[in-house]
């Protein structure tokens, strides 16, 4: 959690290819169709080139199934930047000085 606090946040819109995006994974079925929210998340961390998505919800996001679906998507669609989606406890430790 210190990490977190560490981190200055923005807020991301959600704007046409993200909206895009996300509709795709629910329609491929990468995500459950109830997860529009996850759906978000991903899209946005993909358009933004994220390089690690985090997540507690073990069943929608940090999955290893999941987690190739949304990759061919990506890829799919011209998006090559690797997205990693994973719990907390798996985050590599940041030592202070470390980017």
């Amino acid at each position: 959690m210190a990490l977190f606090e560490e981190i200055s946040s923005n807020l991301l819109e959600a704007d046409a290819e993200v909206k895009r995006m996300a509709a795709l994974y629910l329609e491929r079925r990468a995500l459950p169709a109830r997860s529009t929210v996850d759906a978000l998340h991903v899209a946005h961390a993909t358009l933004h080139q994220m390089d690690v998505l985090v997540s507690f919800n073990f069943k929608h996001l940090a999955n290893i199934g999941r987690r190739d679906r949304i990759t061919a998507i990506n890829l799919e669609q011209g998006y090559s930047h690797p997205l990693n989606l994973l719990p907390p406890m798996e985050l590599p430790e940041v030592k202070n000085g470390d980017s």
